[in-house]
């Protein structure tokens, strides 16, 4: 397996921190069992602004391809709650 780094920022709306607020309990417990599975290995977290504002996400992720990291990540209540916005996912093999 390989490890790969993603990052994907947040929609711009004013209400997308809501959003994310809002499911955050929720993402945080599915990525714990993600960890446990290997699959995700750092839960990097929250990237903020200068004003401490979270607007994106970093995580380090095992996976053969990237195509298999994007489908897992595809599947995130973060998608589904509409708080990542996947047209800016950019994945790096370490």
């Amino acid at each position: 397996m390989k490890q790969f780094l993603v990052l994907i920022k947040d929609f711009t709306d004013d209400d997308c921190i809501n959003r994310r607020l809002s499911v955050r309990e929720k993402h945080i417990k599915n990525n714990s069992i993600l960890k446990s599975s290997g699959k995700v290995l750092v839960l990097g977290g929250a990237l903020t602004d200068k004003d401490s504002v979270m607007r994106a996400s970093s995580l380090l992720c095992q996976a053969d391809t990237p195509e298999q990291v994007r489908e897992q990540l595809q599947k995130d209540i973060y998608v589904e709650a509409k708080v990542w916005d996947m047209s800016t996912f950019k994945i790096f093999e370490c």
